[in-house]
């Protein structure tokens, strides 16, 4: 080797070591921070970030199974809650490059028995401005998910009610617009809401962990749900029928399945551009298709999170540098919205402050009652 090709890949080596340095120190300090949700049982589940197509962190904390002790892993699969809307928005912009619908059909147009106001469209439905109750609203609803057929009643639930403002009036987020595109989906393409995103979206994708589970149907690698239960216990989470929330909220998917979605969004490389026009543009309240849009840590973002039973999920996506920041995980608590800030002040090297317990109770109770007795 000559002094000049010596002396060019000493400068290339000295030249990688900050970066290589600052990129430890972010995965250490993260490790750091989500490890002490982790211990105190607050947090179980799976992060990834990516930087601009490198990821810079994937890491998974907990158990996906607390009676087996299998623990969570970049495959273990997640329910998804409300980051399912996006999925199901997209599945009608597709049925709308097709020419099978428009999103400015009014929706008495494929529901001709049901008495709906005339100006009621599909586009109202995806942005959350119809005036649709929302599917926790229709009476019984807890009890559907031990009955058979249960989400034609939510649909007839939601469609039955009187509306709670004219369409396109004012925003307000509800599920009960996601079970209507969900039917709206079967009634239009012929085929089952799980086998339409299956076939549609998810196979040329090649989201090959995420689906739409069936009734009772067992899915490999799905993490079990669990809630918090008094300070530092956990307990499974009741069940929750998949089909009562299709369109809104039914989905799993794993860490990796999501940053191939996020790419298509911010490529736009899977969907027409007009569509992908609709579905990010912000149609009042910082709201797309299924989508949340606006500003946070001084870029602009999209992205969602979700709430369900025994989960969480939470992304965002910050268009200026190219991040995504992902958190899924089986523990249904509100972490995911102090991750969501600060993961983000980790990355970008602003300030944060930890809420984690730092100190747990005495598991074991008091240990001499009697100076206690009769108090």
């Amino acid at each position: 080797m000559t002094l000049l090709r010596r002396t060019i890949s000493l400068l290339l080596l000295f030249s990688l070591i900050p970066i290589q340095a600052l990129a430890q120190n972010i995965e250490n300090e993260i490790t750091e921070y989500v490890s002490s949700y982790s211990n105190t049982g607050d947090f179980s589940g799976c992060i990834l970030i990516d930087e601009g197509g490198n990821i810079i962190f994937r890491r998974c904390f907990g158990e996906a199974d607390l009676g087996f002790k299998v623990s969570n892993t970049p495959e273990t699969r997640f329910m998804i809650g409300s980051v399912s809307k996006q999925i199901t928005a997209a599945g009608i912009l597709r049925l709308q490059e097709m020419g099978k619908l428009k999103t400015s059909d009014p929706l008495s147009l494929y529901f001709p028995d049901k008495n709906l106001h005339d100006s009621l469209t599909i586009h109202h439905l995806l942005s959350h401005r119809s005036g649709l109750v929302d599917i926790y609203n229709v009476a019984g609803f807890n009890t559907l998910s031990c009955q058979k057929n249960a989400f034609p009643r939510v649909l007839e639930g939601v469609l039955e009610q009187d509306l709670q403002f004219k369409p396109g009036s004012q925003y307000q987020y509800s599920n009960g617009n996601y079970a209507v595109l969900a039917a709206l989906i079967e009634i239009v393409s012929g085929l089952s809401y799980g086998e339409f995103i299956e076939t549609m979206i998810f196979e040329p994708l090649g989201m090959k962990n995420s689906g739409h589970p069936e009734t009772n149907s067992v899915i490999p690698l799905l993490a079990e749900g669990y809630e918090p239960e008094g300070y530092s216990q956990l307990r499974p989470t009741d069940y929750l029928d998949p089909e009562l929330l299709k369109g809104g909220g039914s989905i799993y998917s794993t860490v990796g399945d999501l940053q191939i979605w996020i790419n298509q969004l911010k490529d736009r490389s899977f969907l027409q551009a007009e569509s992908y026009d609709q579905m990010l543009t912000n149609h009042g309240s910082n709201y797309g298709y299924g989508i949340s849009v606006y500003k946070f840590m001084d870029q602009e973002v999209f992205g969602h999170d979700g709430r369900l039973n025994g989960y969480i999920a939470d992304y965002l996506h910050y268009r200026d540098t190219a991040t995504s920041i992902i958190i899924l995980g089986n523990i249904q608590t509100g972490v995911s919205d102090f991750f969501r800030g600060d993961l983000a002040a980790i990355v970008f090297g602003s300030p944060y402050t930890s809420r984690a317990k730092t100190v747990l109770p005495q598991k074991d109770g008091l240990k001499e009652m009697t100076p206690y007795l009769g108090t």
